[in-house]
């Protein structure tokens, strides 16, 4: 379907928001209280998206300070436009400087199963040289544990909007509502900047919904059942049990979606991520989805695109990192691997249009306990898939197991769940 030939420049929507800014400061002053710009900026960017405004507008919004990344956001999860929507989205708008460099944290995201901050930067020097190195997040005095995931380099020399998440391997609880999170910045002329932003939530903490299914799949022989369905604000997670009797591995479960009642689709939060909670291979694993919280009904529709497998025993290789050799691989597997200083470079043949991927990122040592995977690089042509896998030093034996390989033993798989 073509865009709507709608022109919106980015003068116009700049001065809807300081309109609506001035009119917000004329009646708060009336009552003598303090407002922050960003309830302005809400108000518009919750107006725009009502309207369901076009990715051109979009991309004009995006431009205006304190939009940036949640604009982005919503355009990659319909379960974040639910919570702007549904005003769960909560503005903090608190501001620290250092060093010449200012923070804006203006808002946050949070519930048992994650907390999302978003924030501005802005500096009186060229940022293209900053790097974020750490994030830490307190509640109270105590520090919560795991690291958040964010960008630790940006490439605007003024200013930036960006994002730091927290994904909660267990819920969290929320004994205190008062927070602090501590950026950690290093720049080659500055040195170590550190700056901490006190917040405080004051909305209710969304409960988790959670659907008990107990729906087994039987694909050729191979089952595995989708146990329970636990929605939150930030996404919808499917717990996932694999029967001990399959003689298949199940390596991945591809194309992953749920259907609404009114065809509306939801799908993974982060297209073919690695499986989170246990490993697969103890039987267990969870996959989340973009979130439907905000949207109750009588059931939904699972869909599977399909489901990748091997023979058990026949799903990893072993490689020896002293004298750089693979030792056994499958017979099956038809990929150009190699050694490198201390990793693997896998070249694989293209089954479809996909510009990167994962293959081996799961591994142990000789003595079986765990190698640590540290990084990884990817790249494409128009014939091959290339990655190259990285681990901790270590110069013994090891054996690392396939996360993926094309080999679907199923495809189209359609599951209705009730969901009273």
């Amino acid at each position: 379907m073509s865009k709507l030939p709608i022109d919106v420049p980015k003068e116009k929507l700049q001065q809807i928001r300081i309109d609506m800014f001035r009119k917000v400061q004329r009646e708060k002053r009336a009552k003598k209280r303090i407002v922050s710009v960003a309830i302005a900026s809400l108000f518009c960017l919750s107006l725009l998206f009502s309207i369901r405004v076009s990715p051109t507008i979009a991309s004009h919004i995006a431009k205006i300070p304190g939009f940036e990344a949640l604009v982005l956001a919503v355009g990659r999860d319909k379960g974040i436009k639910d919570i702007v929507d549904s005003d769960y989205y909560e503005e903090i708008n608190v501001k620290q400087s250092k060093n010449g460099l200012s923070l804006t944290l203006q808002g946050v995201i949070a519930d048992n199963t994650g907390l999302v901050l978003y924030y501005d930067a802005d500096a009186t020097f060229d940022m293209s040289k900053l790097h974020l190195e750490k994030v830490q997040l307190f509640q109270g005095d105590e520090e919560i544990k795991g690291g958040g995931s964010f960008t630790n380099k940006q490439s605007s020399q003024t200013r930036f909007s960006s994002s730091v998440n927290y994904s909660f391997s267990e819920p969290f609880a929320y004994t205190s509502k008062n927070f602090k999170v501590v950026f950690h910045f290093y720049e080659k002329d500055k040195g170590n900047i550190e700056i901490m932003i006190p917040f405080s939530l004051q909305n209710e903490i969304a409960k988790e919904k959670i659907i008990t299914a107990n729906r087994t799949v039987d694909v050729n022989g191979q089952k595995f059942t989708i146990t329970q369905i636990r929605r939150s604000p930030l996404k919808m997670a499917i717990d996932i049990e694999v029967d001990g009797a399959n003689t298949m591995q199940i390596l991945s479960l591809e194309n992953i979606a749920v259907e609404m009642e009114n065809g509306e689709r939801r799908e993974e939060v982060v297209k073919n991520a690695m499986f989170e909670g246990r490993n697969i291979r103890e039987g267990k694993f969870t996959l989340n989805l973009q979130s439907n919280y905000f949207h109750d009904s009588d059931s939904l529709k699972i869909l599977i695109g399909a489901v990748h497998a091997v023979p058990k025993g026949e799903d990893f290789i072993e490689v020896d990192f002293g004298t750089k050799e693979v030792l056994t691989k499958p017979d099956y597997l038809d990929w150009d691997i190699s050694v490198t200083q201390q990793g693997v470079a896998v070249a694989a043949k293209k089954w479809d249009d996909r510009t990167r991927h994962s293959f081996l990122n799961n591994a142990v040592k000789a003595d079986g306990s765990k190698l640590k995977y540290t990084s990884g690089s990817f790249s494409d042509d128009e014939q091959y898939l290339y990655a190259t896998e990285n681990f901790e030093n270590y110069d013994g034996k090891a054996k690392i197991y396939l996360n993926y390989y094309f080999n679907p033993i199923g495809k189209n798989i359609e599951l209705n769940i009730p969901m009273q």
